[in-house]
C-alpha cells in the first residue's frame, strides 16, 4: 500500500492524546507548513472523517481531531499456485501502475493473471476524490483547432499540472505525486484498473464479457488468462463503451447496439450490448503493439517464426523493390510482419502508409514517411475518408513505397495492382490461410483482381497461428507465377507443425529472374547477398540488438556503408563500437 504524508499526518494526530493535535505541530511531524496541513483538515472535514478546531483563547494553537477511523485496505491475496512470472506494469504516462503475478495451478492446469494494484488508504482515497473536483473545476476550456491526440496531450498535461500543484502540498515524494496522478487520470479520463492492462506490454486482448465474469486477457506467452479484476456493474461496461463512442463522434445504444472504434493510442475496441450479446454487455480492447516486433525479435527465441535464411531473402525483396504480400488468420502476426519488412526500406526513400488504424511504426530514420488513416464519417453521415480515397491520393505523392493495411474490396485491390504495374512498390496483407488461398481470393468476387494483374506480385508470406501450442509461425513463403496466363503459387519456404522447423522447397526462380533483369545481379550474387544479409541478422540476434531503433541504426548503416558492416559482422564486433 503507498503510504503518503496524509496518512502519517492522520497516524500522529490518533496516537495524540485526544486524537486531536495542531496544524502546526502535525506539519512539523511531516515536513509541511501549517497552512496547508489545515487545508487538508478541512477538506477530509466534508467527509465527516476530521473536525477543525478554532480555540477562543487566542494563546491556544488551532487544530484538527479525528472523528472516524477508516480500516486498513487489505491487500488482495493472490491465489494458491507457483509464481511463473512477475513484473511491474506503468500507465501511459510511465507512471508505476501495479505489479503483474503469473500463477500457474498444477492442479486446475491453469494459470492466472493477477494485479497487484496500488492501494491507498481510505484518508487518501478520500482526499484525491475531493481533488478530482478540483481539477474540474480548474481545467480550461478547450480552444483552438485542435487535433484528438493533441487535445488528448493538452488536457493530460494540465490534470497532471493541476493534480501535482495540489498533492505537492500534503506529498514531498515525486513517485508518489506521479503514481497518484496516474491514478486521478484512469479515473477521470480513463478505464480505471482496466488502464493497468492497457499498459501491459505482454497483452495482446482485454476482453470484459459481462460484470459477472472476470475479466479475461491474451497474454503473448500463455495464452487466454483469467484475471483478478472484476468490473462492478453492467453500467459500468456501458460507460466505457459510451465513453470511447463520444470521442470519435458515435453512440452505442439499443438502436446501434454494435461499436466498432479505436483509440487515440491506436488500442482497436469493440462493444456490444443487450440484446446482441446475451449475457450483458462486453468490451474488448485489442492491444496495438508499443514496441513493435522487428525482424531480430521475430527469428530469435522464444518468437521463432521463421529463420534467419527466410528473413534475408524477404529483406533483398524490401531492398531492390520487389512486391510483397503477407496472409494469414486473424491474430496471425500478418501486421507484426508487415511492419518488421517495412524497417528494410532504406531511409532515403518516400513511404506512405494506408490504415484504418494506426499500427505501421518505422524507426525515426525513416524521415520522409507519411502515415495515413481513414476517417469514419459524422453522425450526419459525412466527413468519411476511406482507404481508396487515400490510396488515390498517395499515389499524387510521389511514393517510393506504398504500404497498406489491408485489402479488402474490389476497388482498392485495383488500384493497389495498377500501381504496381506503373512501378510503384506495394506492400500490404490480406486474410487467407495459404498462398494458393491467396490468388484464390484476389481473382475471385469479391475482389475480383484480373488474373494477368497478380504476376505484378512477386512473394507471398503467410502467417499461421497455432493456438493450441500459442505460437505464431511463418508457414510458407511463396512467389507468383503463371501457367497459361494463370496465376500459380511456387512454395519457397514451408513449415512443418510436426516438427516445428522449417524447409526450403525449392528457390525462387521468377524471383531470381525478376531480380537479375532489374539489378544486373547473378545467380550467386544473389544468394551471396542473402547469406550476407543472414549474418547481419544472426550478429544483431547475438548482441541483443533487437528494438526498432537499433535496428533502425544497423539498416541505415547498411545502406551507407554495407562494406564496413559486413567487415564488423565478420570480426564479431559489437554494434555498439560500430554505430
Amino acid at each position: 500500500m503507498i503510504k503518503t504524508k496524509i496518512d502519517e499526518i492522520i497516524e500522529f494526530v490518533l496516537q495524540s492524546k485526544g486524537k486531536f493535535a495542531s496544524f502546526k505541530l502535525a506539519g512539523a511531524h511531516v515536513g509541511l507548513p501549517a497552512a496547508d496541513v489545515e487545508t487538508l483538515a478541512r477538506m477530509l472535514e466534508r467527509s465527516k472523517i476530521t473536525e477543525t478546531i478554532y480555540p477562543i483563547n487566542p494563546f491556544a494553537q488551532p487544530g484538527f481531531k479525528v472523528i472516524k477511523e477508516l480500516p486498513v485496505p487489505e491487500e488482495l491475496a493472490p491465489p494458491k499456485g507457483k509464481v511463473a512470472e512477475k513484473y511491474f506494469v506503468k500507465d501511459e504516462s510511465g507512471h508505476a501502475a501495479g505489479e503483474i503475478w503469473i500463477i500457474s495451478n498444477d492442479q486446475e492446469k491453469r494459470s492466472t493473471y493477477f494485479l497487484r494494484k496500488n492501494l491507498v488508504s481510505g484518508y487518501t482515497g478520500i482526499y484525491l476524490e475531493h481533488l478530482k473536483n478540483l481539477i474540474t473545476l480548474e481545467l480550461p476550456p478547450e480552444t483552438g483547432q485542435m487535433s484528438d491526440e493533441e487535445r488528448r496531450r493538452t488536457i493530460y498535461a494540465q490534470q497532471c499540472e493541476i493534480t501535482e500543484r495540489h498533492l505537492s502540498k500534503v506529498e514531498s515524494d515525486t513517485g508518489i505525486i506521479r503514481t497518484m496522478c496516474g491514478m486521478i487520470r484512469s479515473s477521470m479520463f480513463g478505464f480505471g484498473e482496466i488502464d493497468a492492462l492497457i499498459g501491459d506490454n505482454w497483452l495482446e486482448e482485454i476482453a470484459i464479457n459481462e460484470s459477472k465474469s472476470p475479466v479475461l486477457v491474451y497474454h503473448r506467452k500463455f495464452g487466454w488468462l483469467k484475471t483478478n479484476l472484476m468490473v462492478e456493474s453492467e453500467d459500468q461496461i456501458a460507460n466505457y463503451s459510451a465513453q470511447v463512442a463520444r470521442r470519435i463522434g458515435k453512440q452505442i445504444s439499443v438502436l446501434h447496439p454494435i461499436l466498432d472504434a479505436h483509440l487515440l493510442s491506436g488500442d482497436r475496441v469493440n462493444a456490444t450490448m443487450p440484446p446482441i450479446s446475451m449475457k450483458g454487455n462486453t468490451f474488448t480492447i485489442r492491444r496495438f503493439a508499443r514496441n513493435p516486433w522487428t525482424m531480430v525479435s521475430l527469428i530469435r527465441e522464444p518468437a521463432r517464426s521463421l529463420t534467419p535464411e527466410m528473413a534475408a531473402l524477404l529483406w533483398q525483396a524490401m531492398h531492390y523493390e520487389m512486391n510483397v504480400l503477407v496472409a494469414g488468420g486473424t491474430a496471425s502476426g500478418k501486421t507484426s510482419t508487415l511492419n518488421a519488412l517495412a524497417m528494410f526500406i532504406p531511409p532515403f526513400q518516400r513511404i506512405v502508409s494506408i490504415e484504418d488504424t494506426r499500427e505501421i511504426t518505422l524507426p525515426s530514420l525513416h524521415w520522409n514517411w507519411i502515415p495515413m488513416v481513414t476517417r469514419l464519417p459524422n453522425p450526419e453521415g459525412l466527413g468519411e475518408v476511406t482507404m481508396l480515397d487515400l490510396m488515390v491520393n498517395a499515389l499524387r505523392m510521389r511514393p517510393d513505397r506504398i504500404i497498406v493495411g489491408e485489402i479488402r474490396r474490389s476497388e482498392e485491390a485495383r488500384v493497389l495492382f495498377e500501381a504496381m504495374h506503373t512501378g510503384h512498390s506495394v506492400y500490404s496483407t490480406v486474410h487467407a490461410d495459404t498462398g494458393l488461398q491467396v490468388v484464390k481470393r484476389l481473382v475471385e468476387p469479391p475482389i475480383d483482381v484480373p488474373p494477368s494483374e497478380i504476376d505484378s506480385l512477386n512473394l507471398v508470406v503467410v502467417q499461421y497461428r497455432d493456438r493450441r501450442r500459442n505460437i505464431r509461425r511463418t508457414s510458407e513463403i511463396s512467389e507468383i507465377v503463371s501457367s497459361a496466363g494463370v496465376p500459380e503459387v511456387s512454395k519457397s519456404y514451408l513449415w512443418r507443425a510436426r516438427s516445428d522447423k522449417f524447409e526450403l522447397i525449392k528457390s525462387p526462380n521468377r524471383y531470381i529472374q525478376s531480380l537479375n533483369l532489374h539489378t544486373g545481379m547473378s545467380e550467386k550474387e544473389i544468394y551471396e547477398d542473402q547469406k550476407a544479409k543472414a549474418d547481419i541478422l544472426r550478429w544483431m540476434d547475438k548482441y541483443n540488438y533487437a528494438d526498432i531503433e537499433q535496428v533502425g541504426a544497423v539498416i541505415k548503416q547498411y545502406y551507407s556503408d554495407s562494406a564496413s558492416l559486413s567487415m564488423a559482422v565478420e570480426k564479431g564486433i559489437s554494434p555498439q563500437k560500430v554505430l
